[in-house]
Order: structure tokens, then sequence, then C-alpha cells
């Protein structure tokens, strides 16, 4: 048999206080781990929700612009804040139990955890602070595919043409005509009581009967014409927008001279003209509306190409006053003014027919522009394309002219024009394209722009079972 000894055991008072000391203290670890873990899970879970958000960019503005942007629309016609949240929160709910999702046998959620709600607390709208946000992005895409180069040469275009805006050309035509006839009609009174006031007629009555009919009859003769149009109140820049807070820090505003020259080459880039049309877009020459913002295609092309023929006409007539062809003009006067027995006239018939002259030949150069021919901003006698003896049938020879390879093209005279304009009617012009544009795309008919932001600040508010609540503030936009 064996024999079992019983011995007494004790604690000491000593080790009974340092086991409470230790338990206390283990459980404490126990309890901080547990803590951690949770609030580490509801990170985690937190960004995979801010990421999947912000992987629901709009493919439309994608694919047609290269842009990225959250539709807060989701596909409805009721674009809002609330929509976003209701997909974080979804998000949320599926990264914090995936078992449920899953069906994932023989799991245990360790830290039952649940979404209470999400909040967004700052949201950039594309159309924010006059469409801000949309350009902010706009220019970060040029930055990055092209750099600051493209910017500097339109805006030199702009530069270029900048000294023949705002000339009235034709005014002044007008004004040296009626100067003319009464100096005439004056001085001949004076000669003969019985004259019957019949002055002959110049090269300049011919050309003055043509204005009436408009440049874009004149200069498109020939050409099919887009009847394209939009609708009056379906426009960004002229409804009501829904508001976000704006670019959030640390971004700037792209307000510099190099940031809206980078404006207007995207614009050119992305957007059609007359001389190239953009596929299943809603106007066919979407620049022109950029610059005009009429409703109609046709209203948009005719002026532009009354404001081209503005500045052509300048540069023409101050080639014209200082070039050899003058003394072309002036023997013409000098022969009208015999007829007349007036020969102190013949330099006021002469100023006449140089500006007749200067306007045949820029409404060729805007036939030339149209036909995708390039036109020089200041011309030579060699680039002159009207000679004095088709100045009376100028119109029957629209097409024919000397094509320099130098020059400014159509699409650079655009350019120009859009720097002239300046960067808010850009802006404001271009919002209203891309809507129209993606209005257009299967699915997009209740698209808006100003349902789209461009990343968040966002704070989700979660609470798990076990006890405990915790909320995780994020900022997730795209850069």
């Amino acid at each position: 048999m064996r024999e079992h000894t019983v011995r007494a055991g004790y604690m000491t008072v000593y080790l009974a206080l340092v086991t409470g000391v230790l338990l206390s203290l283990f459980l404490a670890v126990v309890e901080g781990a547990r803590r951690s873990t949770i609030r580490m899970h509801a990170e985690c879970c937190a960004d995979m929700a801010l990421d999947s958000a912000l992987a629901q960019y709009h493919r439309e503005m994608l694919g047609q612009y290269d842009l990225f942007f959250i539709d807060t629309s989701y596909g409805t016609a009721d674009p809002s804040f609330h929509r976003t949240e209701e997909q974080i929160y979804s998000y949320m709910e599926k990264n914090l139990r995936p078992a449920e999702e899953f069906s994932i046998p023989l799991t245990r959620d360790i830290t039952a955890l649940y979404t209470d709600r999400v909040e967004l607390l700052r949201a950039g709208v594309a159309t924010d602070d006059a469409g801000a946000v949309l350009k902010y992005h706009v220019v970060q895409y040029m930055k990055d595919r092209y750099g600051i180069s493209l910017a500097e040469s339109i805006l030199q275009k702009g530069r270029q043409l900048e000294g023949l805006q705002g000339q009235d050309m034709e005014g002044q035509w007008d004004a040296a005509e009626a100067a003319m006839k009464e100096e005439i009609t004056q001085k001949k009174r004076l000669q003969d009581e019985e004259w019957n006031g019949d002055i002959p007629e110049t090269p300049s009555d011919a050309v003055q009967a043509t204005r009436g009919e408009g440049i874009l009859g004149v200069a498109a003769q020939g050409m099919r014409l887009s009847a394209a149009s939009l609708s009056e109140g379906g426009r960004p820049s002229v409804r009501s927008l829904n508001r976000g807070t704006g670019l959030m820090e640390p971004k700037e505003p792209a307000d510099s001279m190099l940031d809206n020259g980078l404006l207007y080459a995207y614009i050119l880039e992305k957007c059609g003209n007359l001389r190239k049309e953009k596929e299943n877009s809603a106007l066919a020459y979407e620049v022109e509306y950029i610059l005009q913002q009429q409703t109609s295609d046709r209203e948009n092309l005719r002026k532009t190409a009354q404001e081209l023929l503005w500045m052509r006409e300048a540069a023409n007539v101050a080639f014209l006053f200082g070039s050899g062809l003058r003394s072309e003009a002036k023997a013409a006067a000098s022969v009208i003014a015999a007829i007349l027995l007036l020969p102190e006239v013949a330099e006021l018939i002469e100023v006449v027919i140089l500006f007749a002259w200067a306007y045949a030949e820029s409404v060729k150069d805007i036939r030339i522009l149209f036909r995708g021919d390039k036109v020089p901003v200041m011309k030579s006698e060699g680039t002159w394309n009207t000679p004095f003896y088709q100045l009376l049938t100028y119109r029957s020879h629209l097409d024919s002219y000397h094509a320099p390879e130098s020059g400014m093209s159509y699409q650079d005279y655009l350019g120009a024009l859009l720097v002239l304009h300046g960067a808010r009617q850009a802006v404001t012009g271009l919002m209203d394209v891309m809507e129209s544009d993606i209005r257009k795309t299967p699915g997009n008919g209740n698209f808006r722009l100003d349902g789209m932001i461009d990343g968040m600040e966002a704070e989700i508010f979660v609470t798990s079972r076990y006890g405990g609540s915790y909320s995780i503030k994020r900022i997730y936009e795209y850069e």
C-alpha cells in the first residue's frame, strides 16, 4: 500500500497583496488589448469603407474628361450627401461583420461592432465657388500630363490678339464714308447749284452691300452646319445649384495665369469645335459655346465668326494703311475724285476704299480658317489674298487664296479667344458642356455636375455590444 501524506498549504500576506495587484494588472491589460483590437478593427473597416466609396467614381467623367468625381445621386435624380453617407454605412456594416456577408462557418465576432451613423463633415462639389473645385482638378490633370509649356503657348497666342480686341473698324469705316459723302456733297453744291446729289459708285459701295448678310453665311457657304441646341434651363450656369464646402485644405484655388492657360488647353483638348467635332456630344461646336454661351450651335458659331472678323479687320486695316498696296487704292481714289472734279477729296475716298479692302480680306480670312488652313496674325504683301482688281467681286473668289505654312489655325484662334474672354467664363461654359454631354450617355439622363464631389471628410460612429463607443474621422479625396 502507498502512504499518502497531506501537507497544509498557506499564503503569506505579501503574496495575497501581490496577487491582487497582478490580477488587476492582468485584467487591465486584457481590457486594453480588447479595446485596442476593437479600435483597430473599426479604423481598418472605416478605411476600407471610404476607399470603397472613392472607388465608385463616375465612369463617364473619367472616360470623357479624365477626372475622378463621386456622383452623390448614384443614378437617381436626387444628388445628396446623405446618399454617400448611406453608401459608407453599408460598406462599414459589411466590413465589420464579413461572416454574415459571406456565410463563413465556425467564425465568431470577437468585437461585436456595429455602425451607429456616418456624417460627411466636409465635401467639395464640382461647381462650388463658380467651378473652382472642377478647375482645380482640370489643372492638376494637365500639369501631370503636359507640364506648363502648353499653357505658355496658349497665353502667348492670346497676347498676340489682345491688341486687336475692341477696335470697331466697321464703325470707323462707316464714319469715314459718311464724312466723305458729306464733303463731296458740300463741295459739289458750291460748284454747281443744280447738282442732283449723285456720287459715283466706289469699291466701298460694292463691299458695303454684302455686309448686311452677316459673316456666317459668307464664310461657311457650301458647308453643312450643325443645328443642335441646348434647353434653356437645364444648364448649371443658369439654374440654382447644390453646394458643398469648396476646396479642402491644403488645396489652393488654381487662379494663376499658367493655371488659366492649362484650363484653356484642356478645353481645346476635350471639347469639340467646327474643325474638330466631338462624337456623341450635345453640341457640335462646344468651344464656341464656351465662348458665347448661346443655346444653339449656329448662333455660337455666328458670334465667334463675327468676333474673329473684327479682329482680322483691325489687323488688316493696320497692314493696308502702312503697306505698298495702298498705292492701288490711292490711284483708284484719284480717278474717282477726277470724275467728280474734286481732287481734294481723293484722300477721303482712299481711306474708305482701304477700309472696304480690309473687310473683304477679313471675310476671306474667316473662310480660310473655316476650311482648316492658317492665317497669320499680321499680314505681309506675300500673304495678302485679295488683289485690288477682285475687290468688287471678292465673294466669288473666297476659295482662291494662298495658305501659308505658318500662322494660326482656327483652333489657335479659339484658344486665343478663350484667353481674352477669361477663366471664369471658360469654367462656366465648360460645366454646361460636361453636363450636357454626359446626359446623352446611357443611364445618365439625370446627371448633375452639382452632385459630384471630389472627396470628403467623414466621421464614422461605431459601438461594441461588449461596451464602448468609438468615432473615426478621416479625409479621403482624389488628388
